[in-house]
């Protein structure tokens, strides 16, 4: 996948890590009360950080989502309203959208 859907103001529901499996999933939910929801996949992951410190204060709200290519693959970043960035670098990412 080239490009993510715009998902500002999303709420970030969980960050999970199979490490087994090498793989990240990122649920957002997109909707009022709980509807809509994306699932971020990233595959081949060689590595995930995943900051918690607030240094703009406390938010569960998504500013920015980006994929870009990089050398050895892709880097997932996803910037909090939080201040904190979450990044993953992994061979690919797909996105599920489900409406709930």
């Amino acid at each position: 996948m080239d490009s993510v859907p715009k998902l500002h103001d999303a709420t970030l529901e969980s960050f999970t890590l199979h490490w087994g499996e090498g793989a990240v999933l990122v649920r957002l939910s997109t909707g009022v009360n709980g509807t809509g929801v994306v699932t971020l996949e990233a595959s081949g992951v060689i590595r995930a950080v995943c900051p918690r410190v607030f240094p703009w204060g406390p938010s569960d709200s998504v500013n920015e989502v980006k994929l870009e290519q990089v050398a050895n693959g892709r880097l997932l970043s996803i910037a909090m309203q939080s201040g904190d960035v979450l990044e993953v670098s992994c061979r690919e990412v797909s996105v599920r959208q489900d409406a709930e």
